[in-house]
């Protein structure tokens, strides 16, 4: 009889200290902790179920013993708080929900209650209606664009390309549309054409590149100054430097 009065009196006390140490207020738990209460709920007897403060890490401890009486102490506490640097709190005992919350007052204890044969989708529900997950699954905004414009042009061009001893100084044609050209730039001494798109992007950065009739070609990057005024850089075929001005 005292020996099952102990036993009586030592499971009172453990479990005593266990809801203790039970987390209260305001929890939103990460998907990460989710997954791991999943693996929890499967242990064959699960014990405490731990979560730091933030709700983003978690420690679930389980009984490897025939016959377990509650647990919670400082030891897993400890264990958990030095795994993450953060203070751990009791989150569930057993398979019921021990952290309270103002929403946990509109339940009774069987809606805390999870089963080991509940699947991700039940547990993510069933946490949504206790207040203690939200979906991160938020419609996304649509990007803002640009206002389309179309832009059709000749512009007098500065070209200093490695290979020609003197400044290359023409005019370039481009067709833009949305950000987007095409580029023709007729080559001195009869060397041919050189045809050829770009892309503009947010800042006024880019990207170009030609081919010429006289098998030769190259691509760079290009800055646009918002006045007009455009100045690029590459390397041709032969990786021969360029630089222009627009």
């Amino acid at each position: 009889m005292k020996k099952l009065l102990t036993i009586i009196i030592l499971s009172l006390l453990f479990s005593e200290n266990s809801f203790a140490s039970s987390g209260t207020g305001e929890l939103k738990l990460s998907d990460n902790v989710i997954n791991n209460f999943q693996k929890y709920l499967n242990f064959r007897k699960p014990t405490t179920f731990w979560v730091t403060e933030d709700g983003l890490n978690s420690y679930g401890w389980r009984c490897p013993y025939s016959r377990c009486v509650a647990s919670g102490g400082s030891d897993e506490k400890n264990m958990c708080e030095r795994q993450y640097g953060k203070k751990c709190l009791i989150f569930a005992h057993r398979r019921s929900v021990k952290w309270k919350n103002e929403q946990l007052k509109n339940f009774k204890g069987k809606d805390k209650r999870f089963s080991s044969k509940d699947s991700l989708n039940e547990i993510k529900t069933k946490l949504t209606k206790l207040g203690f997950y939200e979906s991160n699954n938020i419609k996304k905004r649509k990007p803002k664009t640009s206002k389309k414009y179309t832009l059709k042009d000749e512009r007098p061009i500065a070209l200093q390309w490695e290979g020609y001893n003197n400044l290359i100084a023409g005019t370039i044609k481009f067709d833009e549309k949305n950000y987007q050209g095409t580029l023709k730039l007729p080559l001195p001494n009869n060397d041919g054409i050189c045809n050829g798109s770009y892309t503009l992007q947010e800042g006024g950065n880019g990207v170009w590149q030609m081919t010429c009739t006289n098998n030769t070609g190259a691509s760079g990057t290009l800055k646009w100054d918002g006045s007009g005024g455009v100045t690029g850089i590459g390397r041709d075929y032969k990786n021969k430097k360029l630089k222009f001005t627009v």
